[in-house]
């Protein structure tokens, strides 16, 4: 054969290959599995624990009977004051209950402690806390004793802050609300029905509005994650009762029609703080109830947890 031949010979095989190549598939790509809810993840910047929180949707707010129930439990807790504090007026800003959709995201297992909080102090990026003590301890934050317990006397700004500089942000009100009630829209993170074991929350030891029928050991904030047993859906802790907790959220009025993503008005005078205290009762720790307060309020029953996009942390 000819070299002219035997090189249009050699092409015309390698033309082949290229063509043949071009109709086999193309080497399998391995998907990331998404995460599972409730999986746990480690943030960087703080070490705080997250929670994986799937999309998924749920009902946001609450209907005639949730307030039915929310009236009764108050009632049993305000006693004389029950005509001034219990009427519909005060969960009214609870409705209409509407259909949301959240995309998926992570969320702090437990309130932003002392000890993480001060790391944030001593790097310069967070103002320390208005005030150094708690409700009952005049040594609280930057006491060791006390390292593990949620931060508190911190405004809306310095929640903010706080978040930022973990590479995190604050949740929103809609995220909030769907970690702590799910898809089943529970009323409390365990569940429909309030049981005073599952969370620290006002209870006889409480002045003047309190649930006399029960004493949690907890005349004050608790440390992170004690009662394990009052757990949301996805293993978030503490959702209810131990510290009231900032959102991103300026207050408003719910819309009716079903959202996806909803955030509050783009301005206002109020943020919300959400989840209940232990200086609350347990109408006030339900998971629909929503709080209303200047970005500077600050009280020793208020503190937060951030949140995160799902490529976090």
């Amino acid at each position: 054969m000819s070299l002219r031949r035997l090189r249009s010979a050699a092409c015309a095989s390698a033309l082949l290959l290229v063509l043949l190549a071009g109709c086999l598939p193309a080497p399998a790509v391995p998907i990331p599995a998404l995460p599972q809810p409730g999986e746990l993840a480690t943030r960087a910047a703080d070490q705080a624990v997250l929670v994986y929180v799937p999309a998924g949707a749920f009902r946001m707010g609450g209907t005639a009977e949730m307030t039915r129930y929310a009236r009764s439990l108050c009632r049993e807790a305000a006693g004389d004051l029950a005509i001034a504090t219990c009427g519909t007026a005060a969960f009214a800003d609870e409705h209409p209950a509407h259909p949301v959709e959240v995309s998926a995201f992570w969320m702090d297992r437990t309130e932003i402690t002392n000890g993480q909080y001060a790391r944030c102090v001593d790097a310069g990026a967070c103002a320390p806390p208005v005030d150094f003590g708690s409700f009952s301890r005049p040594s609280y934050f930057g006491d060791p004793a006390f390292e593990d317990y949620p931060v508190v006397h911190v405004d809306w700004r310095r929640a903010e802050a706080y978040c930022a500089w973990a590479d995190a942000r604050l949740p929103t009100e809609a995220e909030w609300e769907y970690a702590a009630r799910g898809p089943e829209d529970r009323l409390f993170p365990w569940g429909d029905i309030f049981d005073p074991t599952q969370l620290n929350y006002c209870d006889r030891s409480c002045a003047v509005m309190s649930d006399p029928s029960y004493a949690d050991g907890f005349p004050d904030t608790a440390l992170v994650g004690s009662f394990p047993q009052g757990a949301s859906w996805v293993g978030a802790l503490d959702m209810a009762g131990n510290v009231r907790e900032w959102v991103d959220d300026w207050y408003g009025a719910y819309a009716s029609e079903a959202a996806i993503n909803p955030r509050g008005p783009e301005s206002g005078e109020s943020k919300i703080p959400r989840g209940g205290s232990w200086y609350d009762t347990p109408d006030d720790v339900r998971s629909l109830n929503r709080g209303a307060n200047s970005p500077d309020y600050s009280h020793p029953k208020v503190g937060f947890r951030c949140a995160g996009d799902p490529s976090a942390p």
